[in-house]
């Protein structure tokens, strides 16, 4: 039976959370969009909730308290409440007991974070690129890890021994053994019917170079990987290879990958605190 096949067999697969797809459809401008972003938001009690403890948590700094979704919006901004609402709305799909040492969900989600952090930054120095689709990209770039430890846990056991025994990264066990987590997160994005970008990214984030029309933006969410990886930014292996590799297609320079790894440095500690909160409730 073929990956696609066994997939398509599993029937508990979770649908796309509902404020994802309300915040990722129609939202055409920032000036006409904030309102309709608060009314997304407010629709979704657990959402306001989460997105309020976020607002008032030490990342932010704010003098005064954020009581209201709408001044959450004034004072952080549109694209930044847009950016929370998303890592928000997918950090409720898997949050939940993995059933393994060395994947945890919130470790996988707190290095997410960062990846999207990250890219969004790089695709500020990068012409053509929108910030908050790598933003985005990054927060989904990793759903294929949930996906193996859930529904494919025997060969991911077998996938993590093979990669003890041969001395090789987790990214080169998976592709020798056959299965990858960029192929299955592919396919839960696909179901998603998420753009055509993110299931490109999502599935060539570790060989940029194959993502056709997306390969810009893949190397950017790759670079970012690269560097939270480095930056051991939530969840790592250890015994990875430690070196960044720098796509020379996105012509960046040395200035800008110390800009990111002081900034995933200086905000470590109270994005780990603000965010990994959100896990405990």
């Amino acid at each position: 039976m073929s990956l696609i096949q066994r997939l398509d067999n599993i029937h508990d697969l979770p649908p796309m959370p509902h404020t994802l797809n309300s915040v990722l459809e129609g939202l055409d401008s920032i000036s006409s969009s904030a309102q309709t972003m608060e009314k997304i938001i407010r629709d979704d009690p657990v959402l306001t909730t989460k997105m309020l403890r976020i607002a008032n948590s030490p990342y932010y700094g704010l003098r005064r308290e954020v009581s209201s979704i709408a001044r959450a919006v004034v004072i952080l901004g549109f694209e930044e409440v847009r950016s929370v609402a998303i890592g928000l709305s997918l950090t409720g799909v898997f949050s939940h007991d993995l059933g393994f040492e060395e994947f945890d969900a919130k470790g996988i989600w707190l290095h997410s974070i960062g990846v999207a952090k990250v890219s969004k930054m790089l695709a500020e120095d990068i012409s053509g690129l929108e910030t908050d689709e790598l933003f985005t990209a990054g927060m989904v770039h990793d759903l294929g890890r949930f996906l193996l430890c859930l529904y494919f846990s025997s060969e991911l056991r077998e996938i993590l021994e093979l990669r003890r025994q041969e001395g090789l990264s987790l990214s080169d066990a998976e592709e020798q053994y056959g299965l990858t987590h960029s192929e299955v997160g592919a396919y839960l994005a696909k179901r998603w019917n998420l753009s055509e970008m993110l299931v490109d990214i999502i599935r060539y984030h570790h060989c940029p170079k194959s993502a056709g029309p997306n390969t810009l933006a893949a190397s950017v969410v790759f670079l970012a990987d690269e560097i939270c990886q480095k930056m051991k930014f939530g969840w790592h292996l250890e015994g990875e290879p430690d070196k960044v590799l720098v796509p020379k297609n996105l012509g960046l320079d040395r200035n800008t990958m110390k800009k990111a790894a002081l900034y995933l440095k200086n905000e470590r500690e109270s994005m780990e605190a603000s965010w990994g909160a959100i896990f405990s409730t």
